[in-house]
């Protein structure tokens, strides 16, 4: 479900005008109370070009079930998977 896995685990995407920016992943310090659990952090592309470092905004903790969810609904709406942005 979730794409572009990298070496941390987590999953990014990106919306349309590719200035949001959501991170989903596992927290790893506490895996075992957390396993059915993921982290989102949200965040925006700072500067014109993306030429600034991205300023992360949020961070919540949801249900895998529930982040499977939403990853489906971003990607719906247009949202892509992109690389990792911090």
């Amino acid at each position: 479900m979730f794409g572009l896995l990298n070496s941390t685990n987590d999953f990014w995407l990106i919306d349309s005008n590719f200035v949001g920016v959501m991170r989903f992943y596992k927290d790893k310090e506490h895996s075992d109370k957390s396993i059915a659990y993921m982290f989102i952090e949200e965040g925006i592309i700072m500067g014109i070009h993306g030429e600034n470092p991205p300023l992360m905004k949020t961070r919540k903790k949801i249900l895998i079930e529930e982040a499977k969810l939403l990853w489906q609904k971003l990607l719906d709406e247009g949202w892509q998977k992109t690389s990792k942005k911090w």
